[in-house]
């Protein structure tokens, strides 16, 4: 009963978010969707495939003129952030663990030029990233590549490659 009543639940969401977004906002009307925030600017997108699933938070922000494209068939785990102010695009069947932070921007703290410098993350299909992970601007992970657990990925990922970014603590006084 629980499955039945998750899938009507996603649907009215999906509907919700349709009148709300209009042409903004693109979804395959099957979705796993729960405990999702959507915010999308005006001059911004989300496009949704079919059959995405989250089990827990899972929070989208498309702001300014970001372009946000996710494949059908996606899981996120508990814990998702995905902020979006140039471009990020997302394979299909790709696999998320907890605490994921996507975010193709920075903030230029010191006043010096653009006040979110950006570039566009592009995300292969059937990747798998596991938990407490960070994707940076600019990064492109190819298809079927492998993101390990507590990686902050700053450079491009092969496809089939795998990643795992492992650097000792510094302290700053």
């Amino acid at each position: 009963m629980s499955l039945i009543w998750n899938s009507v639940k996603s649907l009215f969401c999906v509907q919700l978010w349709k009148l709300r977004f209009g042409g903004r906002f693109q979804s395959g009307a099957l979705q796993g969707l729960e405990k999702t925030r959507i915010e999308i600017d005006k001059g911004a997108k989300l496009s949704l495939g079919e059959k995405i699933q989250n089990r827990g938070t899972l929070y989208i922000g498309c702001k300014n003129k970001g372009k946000v494209r996710i494949g059908g068939h996606c899981f996120f785990n508990i814990n998702t952030s995905i902020t979006c102010m140039k471009e990020i695009t997302i394979g299909e069947y790709c696999k998320f663990g907890n605490n994921l932070v996507i975010v193709d921007h920075d903030h230029d703290f010191q006043g010096t030029g653009e006040e979110f410098p950006g570039e566009v993350i592009t995300i292969g299909n059937r990747v798998w990233v596991g938990a407490n992970c960070v994707i940076l601007k600019g990064v492109t992970v190819g298809d079927g590549a492998v993101i390990g657990a507590g990686s902050i990925v700053r450079k491009d990922v092969p496809a089939g490659g795998i990643y795992y970014d492992k650097r000792e603590a510094v302290i700053l006084q």
